[in-house]
């Protein structure tokens, strides 16, 4: 099982932004599944590898950065800190909520 991002370079369609914009998993069956790093979550599962980069690549717009290979651990220490941030203004609007 190996873990990848999504590393969008243009955004055709101006809904999730660009830079690492998924995180995924291949199984090793060769399906897998990944989720949108954007405010609205979604998980979507694919057969293939081939079927992300026809869907979502747009034309080399988007990279699959496949774990072990270059550029990995650069789109993961970016995830990290977006999930950090996530999670800040979460607790901030969790807070916010709470004193009205």
């Amino acid at each position: 099982m190996r873990k990848f991002y999504l590393l969008r370079h243009e955004d055709v369609n101006g809904h999730s932004g660009t830079g690492v914009v998924a995180e995924g998993v291949i199984f090793d069956d060769g399906t897998g599944a990944f989720t949108w790093l954007t405010p609205m979550k979604t998980v979507t599962t694919f057969w293939k590898m081939a079927d992300i980069c026809k869907m979502h690549g747009h034309n080399g717009r988007t990279e699959v950065i496949i774990e072990g290979k270059s550029k990995f651990e650069e789109c993961q220490k970016v995830v990290k800190q977006l999930k950090v941030k996530q999670r800040a203004a979460a607790r901030l609007a969790k807070t916010n909520k709470e004193a009205k």
